[in-house]
This record gives structure tokens, sequence and C-alpha cells, in this order.
């Protein structure tokens, strides 16, 4: 099936209070169980890999990589770029046939994070193309704790009407690659910020967050929830696990375990169920 920004399947699971997933590719590994999951279960999915990522691995390797295992899978996949902090970097993977584009500009002042947004929403809604941005900064590891910034709804509300974008990531105490307790994760911020900003809203860092949060967050406005830490786990866990096995061995035991792991998360976002 061919590539898919998923914008209609995202706008319909806002309506509905209904969750998909957003996923991070460091290696084939994890991309191949991301598809053993799509073929089974037949959902749709974001599947991402950050700039870093690609230059690691060679742009053109993994994204040859991507275009064997997802492109002839029966449901609609989205090729998305996470985190993308470079003009440069988005215009590549707009012109290499990523569907879906995240530009980060969290770091940066206000004005000039729309200004920069606004211009990726040009490029990308001439390709099709589906774009995130960040407003409030979700912070990272090795970055200094005041780095983070909590959103603000009348930040997003001005920045939404600014950029015009199609999803929008919000900072309500989560962090990427680090576990926090329900009491860390401000729903009621996340819902001020729904009432004002009808755009799909996104969480990042969503590994650390308590299951049992999941049906308030998505009551409350998040429609895409972004995995990465949770299946790197996962990976170094069977490498661990099978320190005598070939790697062929490792490689389908760690594509068996992702693709069982979102099976499960499926279930945990109870993602085949209208929400009541």
């Amino acid at each position: 099936m061919p590539r898919s920004s998923l914008k209609p399947i995202l706008t319909q699971y806002a309506e509905t209070h209904r969750v998909i997933l957003g996923v991070n590719a460091d290696n084939p590994e994890m991309l191949w169980g991301f598809a053993q999951a799509i073929k089974m279960h037949a959902l749709p999915l974001f599947v991402q890999v950050t700039p870093e990522t690609l230059e690691t691995w060679g742009q053109h390797v993994m994204t040859a990589v991507m275009t064997e295992v997802l492109d002839p899978l029966p449901t609609p996949v989205a090729w998305h770029l996470d985190h993308a902090t470079q003009p440069d970097d988005i215009a590549w993977a707009l012109e290499q046939g990523f569907t879906s584009v995240m530009y980060d500009g969290s770091a940066l002042p206000l004005e000039d994070n729309i200004r920069n947004t606004q211009k990726v929403v040009e490029w990308a809604s001439v390709r099709g193309a589906l774009v995130e941005a960040e407003i409030g900064h979700v912070h990272k590891p090795g970055e200094p704790p005041e780095w983070a910034q909590l959103t603000t709804p009348e930040e997003a509300r001005i920045f939404a009407e600014a950029t015009h974008v199609d999803a929008l990531a919000v900072a309500i105490g989560n962090h990427h690659a680090t576990r926090v307790s329900q009491s860390q994760v401000d729903i009621e911020r996340l819902a001020a910020i729904h009432a004002l900003c009808p755009v799909p809203l996104v969480l990042h860092g969503a590994s650390g967050i308590d299951p049992a949060l999941y049906t308030r967050l998505r009551m409350s406005g998040i429609a895409k929830m972004n995995f990465g830490t949770e299946f790197r786990t996962i990976w170094w866990q069977v490498v661990h696990d099978m320190p005598e096995g070939k790697p062929r061995s490792v490689q389908a035991e760690i594509s068996r375990r992702i693709a069982e792991a979102i099976r499960h998360k499926w279930d945990q976002l109870s993602y085949c169920r209208p929400s009541s």
C-alpha cells in the first residue's frame, strides 16, 4: 500500500478520543518488528526515524530498508521524520517521500519557532505531507533540568493558529527516555490546551508514562503517543538474553518481541474499541 500521511486517520482518532502510535526505529530489527505488528493487526502506525538515526546508518541505506520493509504492507503507514531541527533535513526527507515530518523548534523563542514552522508547513503542503511541531519543550536526557518548559494553553493557541500545523506536541510533565510519576503529568493543563487548541495533540516520551493515565490522556486531547525507549529496552534485553545466539536468531527474536510489545500497547490504549 502506498505511504500515507495519516492525516485523515489522525483527525478521526482525535475526534473519537483514540490514540495512534508513533514508534521510533533505531535500526532494521525494529523496522521488521513494527512491520510484523502491522501485518498481524492491520492498524495504522507512524514509523519514525530521527536525523541522527539516518546519519548513523546512512540516509539512503535506512530509507532503502524502510522501502523494502514498509511499502509492501497492506495497511497505511506514515514515514515520519522525528525531531528535525534543521530545515535541510526536512527538505531532504520530503524529497525522499517521507509523508510526515516534525519540525522541532521548541528550543527557540516562540516567534522563531512560528516562523520556521510556517516555512515547513508551506513545503509539506506541496507534497501532501503532515507536519507536527512542538510548543513548550519536552526534556531530553543530558539537558539541564531548567531547559524543560511546560506548554501554556495560550501559547499553544497562538502557535496553532499562526502555523496551521496538523499535530502539536506538548510538554505537560512528560520527559524523553525517563519514567515520570502520575502526579508529574499535568492532565488539567492538557485539558486546558485542548480546549483552546483544536489540533490533534501529541505526547512524546510516552514510554515513561503510567498506562493508568492513558484513558485520561486520550480524553483530554492526546491523539498520538510516541514510544522509543520501550522498544530500545527490548533490543538490549534480547542481546543480553542471547549472548551466544547467531545474529540472525537475535534479530528475529528482537523483531518478535517488538511486535508483541506493540500488540500489548495497542490493547492498553483500547485501540480496537471506541471511547465510552
